[in-house]
């Protein structure tokens, strides 16, 4: 009877690890983007999809370019067509301005990258974009929405953020990428003459443990 429980148990736990890995796995794969509009209120499609009323929050794929589409009824505001790159794992935001017929407004917008580091490579949503020359690299006709950017060159720490472009004629987003040396880095870590540096603990996630919990308490059981 006693051994009977202990397997229960067991495979209990087992299933209850399995399934919170999954879940976290699942989880590190997906984003949430929150989509504000200007004016509030406005209907948000996301992949085709009606999601809500601006201000709205969703789980999108992660790393992976979203559509977008957001309106106000009636006949007086232009459509806003666009897209996000939403990185795995990360919540983002972003606002969309709405702009009235009248206005004119643009579809595309310009993305300016600047960086102190010359011929630097710079990446939109993981698409290489040329180097910047002269101080900056400009991005013409950039789909409006939230994009990722990075510059990377060799021998300096890679440089990202995310940037929301508006349509060009209301606004320039600016990137101002500070690329820090990897030149003459120290190790501030030393150890004394035939000592051995210890490698850094790591920390188990909760789910991992259970099974040895469970392992330990069938023991327990069995010698009683």
């Amino acid at each position: 009877m006693k051994k009977q429980i202990c397997i229960i148990l067991i495979s209990i736990c087992l299933l209850a690890s399995v399934g919170a890995a999954a879940v976290a796995a699942m989880e590190s794969d997906e984003g949430r983007l929150t989509i504000n509009s200007d004016p509030d209120g406005a209907d948000v499609w996301v992949s085709g999809k009606f999601v809500g009323y601006a201000p709205v929050s969703v789980i999108v794929p992660g790393d992976a370019m979203i559509n977008l589409r957001v309106e106000i009824p009636g006949n007086t505001y232009d459509i806003w067509r666009g897209s996000a790159y939403v990185p795995a794992g990360q919540d983002v935001s972003m606002t969309v301005p709405v702009s009235k017929k009248t206005e004119h407004s643009k579809d595309f917008g310009i993305v300016v990258v600047s960086s102190n580091a010359e011929d630097a490579e710079v990446y939109m949503d993981n698409s290489y974009y040329g180097k910047i020359s002269g101080g900056s690299l400009s991005i013409d006709n950039a789909k409006l929405g939230l994009h990722y950017v990075q510059v990377k060159k060799d021998g300096y720490d890679d440089y990202a953020m995310m940037v929301d472009v508006k349509p060009k004629n209301l606004a320039t987003a600016n990137v101002v990428a500070d690329l820090k040396s990897t030149a003459g880095a120290v190790t501030t870590t030393t150890a004394a003459a035939g000592s051995t540096v210890p490698a850094a603990p790591t920390k188990a996630p909760v789910c991992a443990l259970l099974p040895v919990l469970a392992l330990l308490g069938a023991a327990a059981v069995v010698r009683r």
